[in-house]
C-alpha cells in the first residue's frame, strides 16, 4: 500500500535528488535525443519508402501528438498512480516500440505504429518530470533541477543530430530505433529510488483524452491527404469534443482557462513562434541536403554549434532574463531567431557558412525567448490555476504544432511557394521554395512580436512604471 504524499518526505527526498533525479534527467535526456534523432532520418526514411515529405512527416508528427496527449495523461496520474509505477511503464512502453519498429521497418505504417508506442512511454517525461520535481525537491534546490533539466535538452538534442546522422550514413536509419533501449538501465535505479507514493484516488478523463487523440490524428490525416471529407469530419469531432468538454466537471481540456486575462493572445504568440521552430528543424534536413548536396552526417554536424551554444546560452538565459526584465529577454531573443531566419531565406543557395551562423543564431534566441516567454506567462496565471492553465498550454500547442509541421511538409512538397522573390543563385533544387518557406516563417515571428507587444508588452511596461512610480514616491 502507498503512503499518503502528505507524510514528511525528507527520507523520500533524499533518495529521489541524490540518487533517482540523475537517471530521470538522463530519461529526460534519451527522450529528447530519440526525437532529434527522428527528424534528422527523415530524408532517408523518405527516400527508402519512396515517399514525399508531406507523408514521411507523420514520423515526426505522430511524435509530437502523442508526447502532447500522453504527457498530459501521466500528469493526471500522477495524483493517484505512483512515481515509480509511472516511470517504470514510461521505460518499459518506450523499450517495447523501439524493438517493434526495428522489427517491422520494412512497413512505413507499422514505423508509424511503433514511433506511437515509443513515444506514449517517453511522455513520461514532459508529463511528470517538472511535477516530480515540484513535489519532491527542496524548493530551493528546484530550480537547479530544472535548470538541468533546460541544459540536458539542448545537450541532447546536439548529440542527437551527430549520432542521428552517422547512424544514417553508416549504418541504416533502422537502427535510430535501438538507440533508446540503453533506457533499460534506468529501471533498477527507478524500481528502487522513486517514491511509490499514492495520492488522493482521481479520475482521469480518459474519453476526452481518447476523443482528442483521434481529433488531432484526423486533423492531420486531413492536412497529409488535403482530403476535404475528412477536414469536415475533424470538425465534428471538434464541435462533440468542445461540447463534451463543458459538461465535465474534470476534462482533459479544461477551457474556463481562456477566461484569464491575456491567456488567449499570448498562447496564440507562443504558437507563432513555436511553430517556425518545430516546422524549421522538419525541413532543415531537406533543404541542406537538396540546396547542398550534402550529406545527412554534414547536416548532424552543423546542428553542434547550434545546440551547444544554446546549451550555454541556456545557462545563462536566467540570469539574462534577471538583468535586462522578461520583456527585454523575448524581444532579443526573437530578434536574434528572426536575424537568422532572414539569413536562411536571403543567403540560401550561396556559401554554405551562412547556414552555419544562421542555425547558431536560431538556436541561441529561443533559449532566451523561453525564458523571456515563460516568465512572463506563468506571470499572469492565478496561483491556483497554474498546473491546469500549462497542461492545456502544452496540449494545445503540441497539437497545433504537429498539425503545422504536416502542414510545411505539404508545401515542401508542391510547387505552390516555387516563385522567385529574391536573386538567389539559379540552377539549385527548390532553393527559391525554401527561400519563400523561410521568409513566411520570418513574418510569423514578426507577428508573433507585434502581437505580444500589443496585447501584453505595452501594458505590462505601464503596469512596471506605476509600481515604480509608488515605490519612489513612497521612498
Amino acid at each position: 500500500m502507498g503512503q499518503d504524499r502528505h507524510t514528511d518526505n525528507s527520507s523520500v527526498n533524499s533518495k529521489v535528488i541524490l540518487i533517482a533525479m540523475p537517471w530521470v534527467i538522463f530519461l529526460l535526456f534519451m527522450q529528447v535525443f530519440n526525437e532529434n534523432v527522428f527528424s534528422l532520418v527523415t530524408p532517408k526514411i523518405a527516400e527508402d519508402f519512396a515517399i514525399t515529405p508531406g507523408t514521411v512527416s507523420w514520423v515526426v508528427t505522430i511524435g509530437g501528438l502523442i508526447l502532447g496527449v500522453g504527457g498530459a495523461i501521466y500528469a493526471a496520474l500522477s495524483d493517484s498512480i505512483s512515481f515509480r509505477k509511472l516511470f517504470v511503464f514510461g521505460v518499459v512502453t518506450f523499450v517495447a516500440g523501439s524493438l517493434l519498429g526495428f522489427i517491422v521497418q520494412s512497413s512505413f505504417v507499422l514505423v508509424v505504429l511503433a514511433r506511437a508506442i515509443q513515444c506514449m512511454g517517453a511522455a513520461v517525461i514532459p508529463g511528470c518530470f517538472i511535477v516530480l520535481v515540484r513535489r519532491y525537491a527542496p524548493k530551493e534546490q528546484q530550480p537547479l533541477y530544472l535548470g538541468y533539466g533546460t541544459a540536458m535538452y539542448q545537450l541532447s538534442a546536439g548529440i542527437g543530430h551527430i549520432i542521428g546522422g552517422y547512424v544514417a550514413k553508416y549504418f541504416s536509419w533502422t537502427f535510430s530505433f535501438l538507440l533508446p533501449l540503453v533506457v533499460l538501465i534506468t529501471l533498477p535505479v527507478f524500481l528502487k529510488y522513486l517514491p511509490d507514493e499514492t495520492g488522493k484516488k482521481g479520475k482521469l478523463d480518459i474519453i476526452g483524452a481518447i476523443i482528442l487523440t483521434v481529433l488531432s490524428t484526423v486533423l492531420i490525416l486531413a492536412v497529409t491527404r488535403k482530403d476535404m471529407v475528412i477536414g469536415l469530419i475533424g470538425l465534428v469531432i471538434l464541435v462533440f469534443f468542445v461540447l463534451y468538454s463543458k459538461k465535465r466537471t474534470d476534462p482533459i481540456l479544461d477551457l474556463s482557462v481562456f477566461r484569464i486575462k491575456t491567456y488567449t493572445p499570448l498562447l496564440l504568440v507562443s504558437i507563432l513562434i513555436y511553430c517556425v521552430q518545430s516546422a524549421f528543424f522538419f525541413i532543415f534536413p531537406f533543404f541542406i541536403r537538396d540546396v547542398y548536396s550534402a550529406g545527412i552526417e554534414v547536416i548532424g554536424l552543423m546542428f553542434v554549434p547550434a545546440n551547444f551554444g544554446a546549451f550555454i546560452s541556456g545557462m545563462l538565459a536566467g540570469k539574462i532574463t534577471n538583468k535586462i526584465g522578461k520583456l527585454k529577454a523575448f524581444y532579443v531573443g526573437t530578434s536574434i531567431v528572426l536575424a537568422g531566419m532572414l539569413m536562411f531565406g536571403i543567403f540560401l543557395g550561396m556559401n554554405i557558412i551562412y547556414m552555419w551562423i544562421a542555425l547558431a543564431l536560431f538556436g541561441i534566441g529561443y533559449t532566451i525567448v523561453y525564458s523571456g516567454f515563460y516568465t512572463s506567462f506563468t506571470g499572469l496565471l492565478p496561483d491556483d490555476r497554474v498546473g491546469i492553465s500549462m497542461s492545456v498550454y502544452n496540449l494545445i500547442t503540441k497539437i497545433i504544432l504537429s498539425l503545422f509541421v504536416a502542414l510545411v511538409g505539404i508545401l515542401i512538397s508542391q510547387d505552390t511557394l516555387d516563385v522567385k522573390l529574391l536573386p538567389l543563385p539559379e540552377g539549385l533544387k527548390h532553393v527559391h521554395l525554401y527561400s519563400n518557406v523561410c521568409l513566411l516563417f520570418s513574418l510569423m515571428l514578426a507577428g508573433g512580436m507585434v502581437l505580444f507587444e500589443v496585447c501584453y508588452g505595452r501594458k505590462e511596461r505601464q503596469r512596471l512604471a506605476s509600481e515604480t512610480v509608488a515605490e519612489q514616491e513612497a521612498v
